[in-house]
C-alpha cells in the first residue's frame, strides 16, 4: 500500500485523510479458469476485495460456492475493469 501522506506522515492530525483516500485493490484476470480448490478460491476472493472500494483491473467472481458470504463485496465503489460473473452456485449477491 501506498501512502499519499502530506510530509508530517500519512494523515497524520487529519481525521478526514483515511476516508479521502479510497481503499485500493488488485483486481484478477483468470477468466473461466476453474480453481484447483475451490475452498482455497473463495478465501482467496475474500481476501482480495475486504474492506476494497476501487478495484484496480478486473472483478471476477467465479465458482462461489452455495453458502458463500459475499458481505466482502460490500465497500467496492468502483471497478476499472470488467465485472465477470459466471460459475457460481451462490443464490445471491450480497
Amino acid at each position: 500500500s501506498v501512502s499519499r501522506g502530506g510530509e508530517d506522515g500519512p494523515g497524520e492530525g487529519n481525521p478526514l485523510s483515511s476516508r479521502s483516500v479510497p481503499a485500493v485493490c488488485t483486481g484478477t484476470d483468470m477468466k473461466l479458469l476453474r480453481p484447483s480448490s475451490p475452498e482455497s478460491h473463495y478465501e482467496t476472493l475474500r481476501h482480495l476485495y475486504q474492506g476494497c472500494q476501487v478495484v484496480q483491473g478486473n472483478l471476477e467472481l467465479t465458482y462461489l460456492p452455495p453458502d458463500a458470504d459475499t458481505t466482502f463485496l460490500k465497500d467496492i465503489k468502483e471497478v476499472q475493469g470488467y465485472v465477470l460473473i459466471a460459475e457460481n452456485q451462490v443464490s445471491r449477491l450480497e
